[in-house]
């Protein structure tokens, strides 16, 4: 694994006092190594109206036992060696149900855009 993630679950809304500025806040649940990949070789081409958008299934691994990842935690990638392009990429995990016998957790993931 070559890249650096941080992995978050939202939490609640904050108003700070002082300013009132309004904030989501976040726990920080694992940041360590990870790697980003395809999911599956074939991709999907719905249409929604007449708009054609493509669809990839993701999946971000992290070391198997490094996190207890729930759905809805929000993946952030920090560091790449082979794609400075994927730094600061934002993905929620969808899905994830962990196995016995894991190598990695492989956690299914969506791009926020």
């Amino acid at each position: 694994m070559l890249d650096q993630c941080t992995i978050t679950r939202p939490g609640g809304v904050v108003t700070d006092p002082e300013t009132g500025d309004v904030t989501n806040s976040a726990t920080e649940v694992y940041a360590g190594k990870c790697k980003v990949q395809s999911k599956d070789a074939a991709t999907s081409s719905p249409e929604a109206g007449e708009a054609q958008f493509t669809v990839v299934s993701r999946q971000v691994h992290i070391p198997a036992n490094a996190a207890d990842v729930r759905d809805g935690d929000v993946v952030t990638l920090t560091a790449s060696r082979l794609n400075a392009f994927t730094v600061g990429k934002q993905y929620r995990v969808s899905g994830f149900t962990p196995d016995t016998f894991d190598t990695a957790a492989r956690l299914p993931v969506k791009e926020i855009l």
